[in-house]
């Protein structure tokens, strides 16, 4: 209460100055029209930029439950497309066995992007389904695969670690080579072994190969940065990453629930 006295005699000019310019400007607007609708217009601008405000904070504060909604049901439209293409009735349970792919959505956790072997935590594991060499991908592209699992949890060896390594190709020829990361930006790859009879175009989209278990085929990569032919007539390409990890939260896990049986038999014939 002391408090609030010394204030009131420390400002108390000041206080009482504002109190007579609030009636001033009342009586003011009242008796006059057109000063009455300046001091409305500017009630509403004034009101309109706080909701404007408000709703803006209310929306980031929501942002992250909208995009979990998002990746689920983005996940959710992956396996009934997959459903479709295998001709697999939408009366069968998500949990079917007869497609060749299922995709599990999955929050990134913890995540590291300026180091020479980075790594990805997300929170599903072998009680979801998720187990050692899946697929891993983003909204905007590829993330990397699925180095160990446990119970809940499953560590990601993404795209920018210096031992990861994926057959993709030039979408518009074809030509094929490997995609590895050489731990200078986050945002760009090379790909290697492209021959000099290739052409390739800066902007040429690069997507996965499919030759391999692991990622299915046209899977978005990237798009050529710049090319340079290098000795032994192969191109040396740098690759814009779709996908931009320090941005990145959520992504969905592919199960090819035919990797194993093609992964038997290709170490058969080695």
């Amino acid at each position: 209460m002391r408090g609030l006295l010394w204030l009131l005699r420390k400002y108390n000019y000041i206080l009482v100055f504002i109190f007579l310019e609030t009636v001033a400007i009342i009586l003011l607007s009242n008796h006059n029209l057109y000063q009455h609708s300046i001091l409305v217009n500017a009630n509403r601008e004034i009101t309109g930029n706080l909701y404007e405000s408000i709703e803006g904070a209310r929306e980031y504060l929501n942002l992250r439950q909208n995009n979990e909604i998002l990746v689920r049901e983005n996940a959710r439209l992956r396996n009934r497309l997959e459903r479709l293409e295998n001709s697999i009735p939408d009366s069968l349970s998500m949990d079917f066995t007869t497609g060749n792919y299922f995709y599990t959505p999955a929050k990134i956790v913890h995540s590291t992007h300026f180091k020479q072997f980075n790594y990805l935590t997300i929170n599903k594991g072998r009680k979801q389904g998720v187990t050692r060499d899946m697929a891993v991908i983003g909204e905007e592209g590829i993330v990397g695969i699925v180095l160990e699992s446990s119970a809940n949890f499953a560590t990601v060896l993404p795209v920018i670690n210096r031992d990861f390594r994926l057959s993709a190709k030039i979408r518009k020829s074809d030509f094929t080579g490997i995609l590895q990361w050489e731990g200078a930006s986050h945002l760009v790859a090379n790909l290697n072994e492209i021959p000099y009879h290739a052409e390739p175009a800066i902007g040429d989209t690069i997507v996965t190969s499919g030759y391999s278990a692991v990622f299915p085929e046209g899977l978005f990569v990237g798009t050529i940065r710049e090319f340079a032919l290098e000795e032994g007539n192969f191109y040396r390409i740098y690759v814009d990453l779709g996908t931009d990890f320090q941005r990145l939260f959520y992504v969905n896990v592919i199960n090819n629930f035919y990797r194993k049986e093609q992964v038997e038999l290709e170490n058969n014939r080695e």
